[in-house]
């Protein structure tokens, strides 16, 4: 365990705790120094990632590296996983249902590279751009990250800005990982008019791909059917 980085990160952990007290922080398994902050709601989860960077050579230094910033839907992330873990599918520990990037923000350049200005820190020595640093996270919080988190965490405003004009082939830029499965269940709830057409598309798809390797997509065949069924048994 590194002192430094347990400084910075106790610092900016407080920090936000007492300006956002409606953030919590949580820990992944794979990475518990992580700074990830929740915001859980009815139906939704909102999520902040602050990156630190942490080098010991040549000497040990904690400095900043970046931030991601999403919005999970309970519903869609819950269904999901439970039907990954029974059809033995590799299971993610993170859940983003829509990612705050350049196809959701059109600032999201200007703002990555702001922080760009803290980077040639050592955040841990030097208690003024660290707070400096959390001073930038508030106004970015405030101004953009905000009122991200209050546009998607609304599944009918997904489904209708997302799902009916974002081409099949860029629906992964904004519903990352497995997107089509994700947007079949937006689809389903949100009563979208296009359901069946779009459900048949991808029953197409599972099958041909059954066709060419069914050892490696047999599973996600599977996945699928059972998905279907209960999207129109209990939706």
């Amino acid at each position: 365990m590194s002192r430094k980085l347990d400084f910075v990160n106790d610092y900016i952990s407080g920090f936000i705790s007492e300006n956002f007290p409606e953030f919590s922080r949580f820990k992944i398994e794979i990475n518990e120094n992580a700074l990830y902050f929740q915001n859980v709601k009815d139906g939704y989860k909102d999520v902040l990632y602050v990156g630190l960077g942490h080098t010991n050579y040549p000497s040990e230094q904690v400095s900043h590296g970046g931030f991601h910033c999403w919005t999970e839907i309970t519903v869609v992330e819950k269904l999901l996983l439970d039907l990954i873990v029974k059809h033995g599918l590799h299971v993610e520990q993170l859940f983003p249902t829509i990612r705050f990037n350049e196809f959701t923000n059109n600032n999201f350049n200007e703002i990555w590279d702001s922080f760009g200005q803290f980077r040639n820190y050592d955040l841990s020595t030097n208690e003024e751009k660290l707070n400096a640093l959390c001073q930038h996270y508030k106004e970015m919080i405030i101004q953009y990250f905000t009122p991200f988190w209050e546009k998607y965490s609304n599944i009918q405003y997904v489904n209708d800005e997302i799902i009916n004009k974002v081409f099949e082939e860029d629906l992964n830029n904004y519903l990352p990982g497995k997107g089509n499965l994700k947007k079949i269940i937006i689809m389903k709830i949100c009563s979208n008019p296009n359901y069946n057409e779009y459900k048949q598309t991808l029953i197409n798809l599972a099958g041909n791909a059954v066709l060419q390797d069914k050892d490696k997509y047999q599973p996600y065949e599977n996945l699928l059917s059972e998905l279907i069924e209960i999207l129109e048994t209990q939706y």
